[in-house]
């Protein structure tokens, strides 16, 4: 058995050759068996979905068809039934993603638009000498190559592409995109959201709504960013967020998973303290650990704040910049441990921050940084939410503990609690607070 942990991993045939693995293969079965037209995955950061992806591209592609099938000897997929295994490599299929797509300013970002799809092109420019392909098409794929298309042919570019794949092999296309939110989470914190929305309706519009050479879809991304903003008349779109059961144990790991590790991997002992710092998220109607988190910990056999340290954590901060006393006051009830019951708007876009009162807690939850206890709400989109663990818990004492409102507002608690001077453990964040406040306690 490979003992190698996959840090940074994400072409499932390279995990399958040399890293350990967790067989989350039976999402395969479970999208042949009942996949919607488009299905939309929201899930945070770094657990697990361009890995997902891939997997999907290795098993559904025609052009990988010639080695793909060994990579999923002896998995939940196979051992499911030849029926599904006849899916394999039977599929022409587009995969793309879009975090790396990344600008200051909306010219920049097309630019990487065009730069990006340009490269995609190139794996399919066998479609050029294809005599089932008409040649008007080929003229076009030939000008977004050459990254001379202007932006309206660029915007048309993957409904182009799918075309052309279905006139040349004869069959409907799977459509793979990844990460489709990342480059709208850039455009608002640059100031030209709007622009990148316009173009990415376009994009995905023209590939996903009423496309004939489409077979299905899967995306992945953090946020659902609002059906009326992007999928706009899109009737076909099943979104399944973290509050959604469908499809609730596909990314993450589950308890079973993180156990056969510790099992295969001779660290049971850790478990509790394992469950204490990565476990904790609930999607669903699963409990799910944190997989960046889980594998780092695993390679290094030491706990750290392993998911926190890999983005700039950005959105957590723009978040609180607009967050008033009252929800200041919210967090720091998290922050002692205890739970809050709030709305939550899943339709909740970037334009909502700071004027839509649900807006906070729906971006923290999706992006991962406050969990549910439930799926099921207790009353109409009312949820209880709480901090899923140790290591998110280190951020908030980082980010918002710093947040000026809570300091102000701490420092009146501290200080008119009649016991404080004399009995400091009353505060229960007592430490935290004396040393943001330079406050110095003298018993």
């Amino acid at each position: 058995m490979h003992k190698a942990m996959p840090i940074g991993v994400e072409d499932f045939c390279e995990l399958r050759k040399g890293y350990y693995f967790v067989d989350k293969t039976r999402f395969i079965r479970q999208l042949l068996d009942e996949h919607s037209k488009v299905t939309l995955l929201t899930r945070p950061r770094r657990f697990g979905k361009t890995l997902t992806m891939s997997m999907l591209d290795w098993f559904f592609s025609i052009d990988k068809a010639d080695k793909s099938r060994e990579l999923f000897v002896g998995l939940d997929i196979e051992r499911a039934g030849a029926s599904y295994m006849g899916a394999c490599g039977q599929y022409p299929v587009v995969f793309l993603t879009f975090k790396d797509t990344n600008g200051l300013s909306w010219e920049m970002m097309q630019g990487l638009f065009s730069s990006y799809i340009s490269m995609l092109f190139l794996r399919y420019t066998y479609l050029l000498d294809s005599p089932r392909v008409q040649d008007p098409l080929k003229k076009r794929f030939q000008q977004i190559v050459e990254m001379e298309a202007d932006e309206a042919r660029l915007s048309a570019a993957l409904a182009l592409l799918m075309e052309m794949l279905r006139q040349h092999y004869g069959r409907q296309v799977i459509l793979l995109i990844d990460e489709y939110d990342a480059p709208v989470q850039q455009a608002w914190e640059n100031g030209f959201y709007r622009e990148c929305i316009a173009f990415l309706k376009q994009l995905l519009g023209s590939a996903l709504k009423s496309n004939d050479n489409l077979a299905f879809a899967v995306l992945t991304g953090v946020l659902r960013v609002a059906k009326e903003s992007i999928f706009s008349d899109l009737n076909n779109l099943d979104v399944c967020s973290v509050l959604s059961t469908r499809y609730d144990d596909v990314i993450g790991f589950t308890s079973e998973e993180v156990t056969e590790m510790a099992h295969d991997l001779g660290r049971e002992d850790r478990l509790p303290e394992i469950r204490r710092w990565y476990d904790g998220y609930h999607f669903g109607e699963v409990e799910i650990y944190n997989p960046w988190s889980v594998i780092n910990f695993f390679r290094n056999d030491r706990f750290g704040d392993y998911w926190v340290n890999t983005s700039g954590n950005g959105i957590l901060r723009a978040l609180l910049e607009k967050a008033d006393a009252q929800r200041i006051e919210a967090l720091q009830t998290l922050l002692d441990g205890d739970t809050i019951q709030v709305t939550l708007n899943e339709r909740v876009i970037y334009e909502d921050i700071g004027r839509d009162k649900s807006a906070l807690y729906t971006i923290l939850l999706l992006t991962g940084y406050l969990t549910t206890t439930t799926s099921v709400a207790t009353r109409r989109n009312r949820y209880a939410l709480r901090i899923p663990n140790k290591e998110i818990r280190d951020i908030y004492v980082t980010e918002i503990l710093n947040h000026p409102l809570l300091i102000l507002l701490s420092a009146v608690r501290i200080l008119m609690d009649p016991l404080f001077f004399v009995w400091p453990e009353r505060c229960k964040m007592r430490t935290e607070f004396c040393v943001l406040l330079e406050l110095r306690v003298y018993v």
